[in-house]
């Protein structure tokens, strides 16, 4: 990877550890760090609303979107109707954010990840780019530069490893990366 500043996502990764000698089972914690790749726009209109957000160092909000780029409204409203009221309130919450509210941060970062789920859409495909990809790692850069704790789902950590893998490739692999993601996923696996 290049020289810039890289960010990272920390997963604890519960690793079950054999003493033979005390006969006991131990269990640690490690931490598996996912560098979080940049999410870049794909053609000149998500580049256009991209540079916006960007701009105002701010996360790419869907109302927003449609309140300076009205010509989009007609796309946005047809591909994201079902979850409108849920748009809705992750605006909120990121406006809340914006203005002061440390603990909004991690209700956007939810509720982004809840809409996640959603994508892709023709407006995401055709117009948006992949905007709550790049909010998500957005949200993660700021809560961990205030500091605050916080886990994000199986199916959002599965996506970063993913992107993360996907930038290597071709790369000498991270052993220890590797295994932590192959305990991680174990882990994961046990649980349901």
């Amino acid at each position: 990877m290049n020289e810039k500043e890289k960010y990272y996502y920390n997963e604890p990764v519960e690793i079950e550890v054999y003493l033979k000698k005390a006969g006991i089972v131990k269990t640690i914690i490690r931490d598996l760090k996912i560098e979080l790749i940049d999410v870049e726009p794909k053609n000149e209109t998500s580049c256009e609303i991209f540079d916006f957000f960007k701009s105002k160092d701010e996360p790419i909000d869907l109302i927003e979107i449609q309140n300076n780029f009205p010509q989009f409204i007609k796309v946005i409203y047809d591909s994201y109707y079902n979850n409108m009221d849920l748009y809705e309130k992750l605006s909120m919450h990121i406006k809340s954010a914006l203005s002061g509210i440390e603990e909004s941060w991690k209700n956007a970062l939810y509720f982004t990840e809840l809409l996640f789920k959603y994508e892709p859409t023709v407006a995401s495909t055709e117009i948006l780019g992949n905007f709550s990809a790049y909010n998500i790692v957005y949200m993660i850069k700021k809560l961990n530069k205030m500091g605050e704790k916080f886990l994000l789902e199986d199916q959002t950590v599965y996506y970063l490893i993913k992107r993360r893998n996907e930038a290597y490739e071709g790369l000498p692999e991270d052993r220890e990366f590797s295994k932590l993601v192959e305990l991680w996923e174990y882990n994961v696996k046990g649980k349901k």
